[in-house]
């Protein structure tokens, strides 16, 4: 479920609909991931769809995640899971550019997010690298030895 958080993370800082490109890395597997998909932002939620290797559709709103692909439906109340619940409140911060609520949850040091608080529990460090006011890409260092590096494509 980290992995899902901290993809949702990594994609809820492009602004309206972006294709990207994710690789992953699985510690515990010694196994890197490579996904494609997009992602777009609505007034009140936030949906991330996964093309490839295989189709799976998040859907974030009011504290709920869906996630749909071909097992079938699952929804999670990421108020019973801090962590989840968390990274959703940061990635709509950084979305929004919302500063404030930024600080709360991050530190700045040379230009790279060192997650405080409950954050801090879960996540190592945020990178995150514009061109102009376009995000090109983010990099997610977990305290488990997961990683995240997604590249936003347009």
């Amino acid at each position: 479920m980290r992995v899902f958080l901290l993809c949702a993370l990594a994609l809820n800082l492009l602004l309206g609909a972006s294709t990207f490109k994710e690789t992953r890395y699985l510690y515990a597997l010694d196994k890197t991931l490579t996904l494609e998909g997009f992602i777009t932002f609505g007034e009140e939620n936030i949906v991330i769809e996964y093309t490839k290797p295989n189709t799976k559709v998040l859907t974030y709103f009011e504290d709920k995640l869906s996630i749909q692909d071909e097992n079938g439906y699952q929804m999670i109340d990421t108020q019973q899971m801090p962590s989840l619940h968390y990274f959703f409140m940061i990635i709509q911060a950084v979305h929004t550019q919302n500063t404030p609520a930024l600080e709360m949850f991050f530190e700045t040091q040379n230009g790279i997010l060192i997650p405080k608080g409950v954050a801090a529990e879960v996540l190592e460090k945020v990178e995150i690298h514009y061109v102009g006011d376009t995000l090109h890409s983010l990099h997610v260092a977990m305290k488990n030895g997961d990683r995240i590096d997604i590249e936003v494509s347009n």
